[in-house]
C-alpha cells in the first residue's frame, strides 16, 4: 500500500473518521495533522507555524480566513494555505484514544512538570532512544516544550534531552 493510500484510506472505526483538508473540517473541532501536501517551501512554513505531522490542533473559526489553535497559540491561515494541511478528527471510540494507551500516556501528551516512568516504545527500532538513556523503568520529567510544541525537553538520568514530537508520540509513560 502506498503512502498516499495509507493517508486517504477509509478507517474501519465505527465513527468512520476519514482524512480531509483543514478547510473541510468543522469549526470548534479537535484534529490531528496527518500530513502536509504542496510545495516543499509551503510545507516547511506550515511546520514552522506548528502544523507538524501528528500535531493536535483545534479549528476555532472559519470565516474569510481560518483561525486555529496550535500549541496553545492562535494562528490565522488563508483557506488556500489550509488546503495543504490534511487532518483527521480525533477519534473518541473505545481503543482509539490518543492520550491513554493500556494504562500509560503518550509522552507528547504530558504537561510541563509532569513526571512518570517509561513504560515502552511503540516501534521496533528503539535502539537509538535506548542509547540516549531512554530505557523502560527510568523516571522522566517534562521540562518544557518549544514555542511551537516541537521539540520537547525532558529530564532523564539527571540530564536534559530534547526529543522531536514525532519520536515522543511513540513513547508510553506511566504517570507518577
Amino acid at each position: 500500500m502506498s503512502f498516499f493510500d495509507k493517508i486517504f484510506k477509509k478507517d474501519t472505526c465505527v465513527c468512520h473518521a476519514s482524512s480531509k483538508n483543514l478547510t473541510q473540517a468543522k469549526s470548534r473541532s479537535r484534529l490531528k495533522v496527518e500530513c502536509l501536501c504542496g510545495e516543499e517551501g509551503i510545507c516547511d512554513r506550515l511546520r514552522e507555524m506548528g502544523f507538524c505531522e501528528s500535531s493536535v490542533i483545534e479549528k476555532v473559526a472559519d470565516s474569510g480566513t481560518l483561525i486555529c489553535k496550535v500549541c496553545d497559540t492562535k494562528v490565522i491561515l488563508s483557506k488556500e494555505l489550509a488546503k495543504n494541511i490534511i487532518v483527521k478528527d480525533i477519534c473518541s471510540c473505545v481503543g482509539h484514544e490518543h492520550k491513554h494507551v493500556g494504562g500509560a500516556v503518550i509522552l507528547s501528551d504530558m504537561k510541563v512538570g509532569q513526571r512518570g516512568t517509561l513504560a515502552n516504545f511503540d516501534f521496533e527500532e528503539s535502539e537509538r532512544l535506548e542509547e540516549m538513556g531512554l530505557t523502560p523503568g527510568e523516571e522522566i520529567e517534562i521540562i518544557r516544550y518549544a514555542p511551537l510544541g516541537d521539540p520537547i525537553e525532558i529530564k532523564i538520568r539527571g540530564y536534559l534531552l530534547s526529543l522531536r514530537k514525532q519520536e515522543a508520540n511513540l513513547i508510553k509513560v506511566n504517570l507518577l
